[in-house]
C-alpha cells in the first residue's frame, strides 16, 4: 500500500514538474482517517477515537506561495481548515460563516497559533454495535474525552502522561473535575459545529 501510494503521488508530482507548474501549485497530501494496525488489539478502520485513527498525514508544498520547507507543526488542525486555506491561497474572500480556519499564515512561516486550534472535534454515528449509538470526541493538546451518548459510557485520557491512551480515566474519581470540564467543552463544541445559517437580513 505504501509503495502504491508513493508511486501514484510521484506520477502527479512528475507531471507538475514536466508542465512547469510545480513551483506555483499548492500540493496537499492528506487522508480522511488513520488505521488501526493492532493498536489496542484492533485492526483496520472503525468506530474508534484513538489518535492512530484520527491523526492523519497533512503535508503541504508550495514553493512560489511561500510555504516553509521542512517545517514540522505539532499543533491541532481539522480537515475543515483546508477550504479556507485554499481560498486564502487563491486570494479569494473567505465567507464569514464558513467552518474552518485558514492555515496559510502559519504554513508561510507564522506562529502555530495563527493556524492551529486549541481543540479538535470528531463524531461518529452508530459507533457501537447497537443501532442508536452516537459517539463524540473532543481533543486538546493534553486531554481527550469521548462520549457514547445515551449509554453513560465514555473515555477520558490524560494525553500528557498517557500519550498511547492505555488508561481510561472515565470512572477514576481523581479525574472527575477534569472530565466534567472536558464534557462541558465537548457540549459547546457540538453546538458550534452545526451548519451555520446565513445571516438574517430582515428585521424579524
Amino acid at each position: 500500500m505504501v509503495s502504491l501510494i508513493d508511486h501514484q503521488v510521484g506520477r502527479i508530482l512528475t507531471v507538475l514538474e514536466e508542465t512547469g507548474q510545480a513551483e506555483n501549485t499548492l500540493v496537499v497530501f492528506m487522508s480522511d482517517h488513520g488505521e488501526m494496525l493492532g493498536d489496542h488489539g484492533i485492526y483496520f478502520k472503525g468506530p474508534h477515537f484513538y489518535d492512530c485513527q484520527l491523526r492523519v498525514p497533512l503535508i503541504m508544498r508550495w514553493p512560489a506561495g511561500g510555504v516553509v520547507e521542512n517545517r514540522r507543526i505539532d499543533g491541532l488542525v481539522e480537515l475543515v481548515d483546508l477550504a479556507p486555506t485554499f481560498l486564502d491561497a487563491a486570494s479569494l474572500e473567505i465567507p464569514e460563516r464558513i467552518q474552518g480556519k485558514s492555515m496559510l499564515p502559519m504554513i508561510q512561516g507564522g506562529a502555530e497559533r495563527l493556524g492551529c486550534r486549541e481543540q479538535v472535534y470528531s463524531e461518529y454515528y452508530n459507533s457501537w454495535t447497537h443501532g442508536n449509538a452516537y459517539g463524540t470526541m473532543l481533543r486538546t493538546r493534553d486531554e481527550k474525552i469521548v462520549v457514547y451518548h445515551g449509554t453513560g459510557e465514555g473515555e477520558f485520557y490524560d494525553l500528557a502522561n498517557d500519550p498511547e491512551e492505555f488508561f481510561n480515566l472515565w470512572d477514576h474519581p481523581d479525574a472527575l473535575k477534569r472530565k466534567n470540564a472536558m464534557l462541558a467543552r465537548c457540549f459547546d463544541a457540538s453546538v458550534f459545529t452545526m451548519d451555520p445559517h446565513p445571516p438574517r437580513m430582515g428585521p424579524f
